[in-house]
């Protein structure tokens, strides 16, 4: 006698178990280099924050037995950006890459942050951001028979960035 099949909601646990969701791509501006060659962004500036745009499409992970199958996805739902400095930013979306035709000290319209102090202090007189996109994730399935389907909890996935937060002085003339 052969094994019972799995159901589709085991099925489905079984493949969110397998399901690999993408990690940000931190990405920011500005994005200098101070003389020692480390990445800086500057204090007061309105940095423009934003993940790879390849990473923002959904996730699928299926698995099938028999006729019985159930297929999980992953939908990138938000984004969060902490600064390492005590602040936060929360975006609906991937960011936008900043474009020099904005302006040079605009905002970004749709996910920055404005650092109020340098990293002088923090280990290595840096700090270390994070970028985390979440995700809604639901399953479908069938046993053959008929559909049925549900949902996941919200998942993460996260990366770090570690950069000098810079202060520049400028002369105005008049």
């Amino acid at each position: 006698m052969a094994p019972p099949l799995p159901t589709p909601a085991e099925l489905a646990a079984r493949a969110f178990e397998q399901l690999r969701l993408p990690l940000p791509v931190p990405r920011h501006s500005p994005d200098v280099r101070l003389p020692d060659g480390r990445a800086a962004t500057i204090v007061g500036e309105n940095t423009w924050i934003w993940t790879d745009r390849s990473v923002w499409k959904p996730a699928i992970e299926r698995v099938q037995a028999g006729p019985v199958w159930a297929e999980v996805t992953a939908t990138p739902v938000g984004m969060t950006f902490n600064s390492g400095s005590g602040g936060s930013s929360v975006c609906s979306g991937p960011g936008t890459p900043y474009d020099r035709s904005r302006g040079l000290h605009a905002a970004s319209p749709d996910c920055g942050f404005a650092y109020t102090r340098s990293s002088v202090g923090q280990p290595n007189d840096q700090t270390t951001a994070e970028w985390a996109i979440q995700w809604s994730v639901s399953w479908i399935g069938s046993d053959g028979t008929g559909s049925v389907g549900g949902d996941f909890p919200l998942m993460q996935s996260r990366a770090r960035a570690t950069f000098a937060v810079a202060e520049v002085q400028a002369l105005r003339g008049n």
